[in-house]
C-alpha cells in the first residue's frame, strides 16, 4: 500500500529531470554562462566532411575557396578549408566509403566545462558518448557545439599552397545547412528545444527554417522516398556574387554545375557527388 507522500516512478523521473535543469541553470548563470535553452549561440560556424581522400577533397574545395590549406599537425591526415569565418573539416581517409557530412558546428556564447552537455542531457537531447560527445537529433545527425570566437584549432597547421592563383570566389561564411529528415515534425520539435521557434514554413519544397545569429539558417526538409536522413547540403555567402559569372567560373574550373530550384543561387557538385550553393553575401 501506498502512503501519502508516494510518487508514481514517471512522475519521479520527470521531477529529478526538472530539477536537474533547473539546477543546471543556477550554476551557469552564476558563472556567467548562458545557462539555459534555448542556445545562446552566434550561428553556423564549420562543418565535418568524411571522405575517401581527404586530401584531394581539400584540394577541390581549395581551389573555389581558398588555396591555403591546412592540416592536423599529428596523423591521422585532416585536412580544412576556410569559408571566411567558417570552414570545412575533411576526414575519414576510407577509399571504399561513400562521402557524408558527418556534423555541423555551432558556436556557444557563454560555453563553459561541459555545461551545454548537461543542459542538453537535461531536455532530453540524446548525446554521444565520451567529453566532445555531439548532440544527436532523432535521426542521429549530429551537432557540435563550441565557445566563441571559434576559429581552427590549436592542432591545426598550414600545409601545402595548392595555387598562386586567386579562389574563385571570396566566401563570407556560412549562409545555411539544409538538413534531410525522417520525421519533420519530430525534428521541428528537436531543434526548437536548441534553437527556439522556427522562423518559416515553406510550401515548395516543404521546409521549416530556424533563423540563427549571424546571420545564418538552419533549414529541414523531409527525405525524399528512399532516400535516409543526412545533413544534406551547405550553402555559402559570397562576396560580389553574379550568377553568371559564377556559373562561368566554375565551367572554366570544370566543376560541375547543377540545376537549382532557387534562381537567386548557383549550385555545384564536388568530386565526390556532393553538393553546395553559393549566394550573394548580405
Amino acid at each position: 500500500m501506498q502512503g501519502r507522500g508516494w510518487v508514481p516512478r514517471s512522475d519521479r523521473r520527470q521531477i529529478i529531470k526538472v530539477l536537474s535543469a533547473c539546477g543546471v541553470s543556477a550554476l551557469c548563470r552564476s558563472k556567467g554562462w548562458a545557462g539555459e535553452l534555448p542556445l545562446k549561440n552566434t550561428g553556423l560556424e564549420h562543418f565535418g566532411y568524411t571522405v575517401p581522400d581527404t586530401k584531394a577533397a581539400a584540394e577541390f574545395y581549395g581551389k573555389i575557396f581558398d588555396p591555403q590549406l591546412f592540416q592536423e599537425r599529428d596523423p591521422p591526415p585532416r585536412y580544412y578549408v576556410r569559408l571566411g569565418i567558417g570552414y570545412i573539416a575533411f576526414g575519414g581517409n576510407n577509399k571504399d566509403a561513400p562521402a557524408f557530412i558527418d556534423h555541423f558546428c555551432t558556436l556557444v556564447d557563454g560555453y563553459g566545462q561541459g555545461e551545454t552537455r548537461k543542459l542538453f542531457e537535461a531536455a532530453g537531447v540524446q548525446m554521444g558518448a565520451g567529453a566532445l560527445g555531439m548532440a544527436m537529433d532523432p535521426d542521429g545527425l549530429r551537432l557540435q557545439t563550441l565557445g566563441v570566437p571559434g576559429g581552427l584549432a590549436r592542432t591545426i597547421i598550414p600545409s601545402a599552397r595548392i595555387s598562386q592563383e586567386p579562389p574563385l570566389f571570396q566566401a563570407i561564411g556560412p549562409d545555411y545547412l539544409i538538413l534531410r529528415v525522417s520525421n519533420l515534425e519530430k525534428s521541428t520539435e528537436h531543434y526548437r528545444k536548441i534553437y527556439g521557434k522556427e522562423a518559416a514554413r515553406t510550401a515548395k519544397p516543404t521546409c521549416v527554417w530556424f533563423n540563427l545569429p549571424g546571420n545564418t539558417r538552419l533549414g529541414l526538409e523531409p527525405v525524399n522516398e528512399g532516400e535516409k536522413a543526412s545533413i544534406h547540403h551547405i550553402g555559402v555567402k559570397i562576396a560580389g556574387f553574379d550568377r553568371k559569372t559564377a556559373i562561368e567560373k566554375l565551367k572554366r574550373a570544370q566543376v560541375e554545375v547543377v540545376r537549382a530550384e532557387d534562381k537567386n543561387i548557383v549550385r555545384f557538385k564536388d568530386l565526390n557527388g556532393m553538393v553546395m550553393d553559393l549566394k550573394a553575401g548580405v
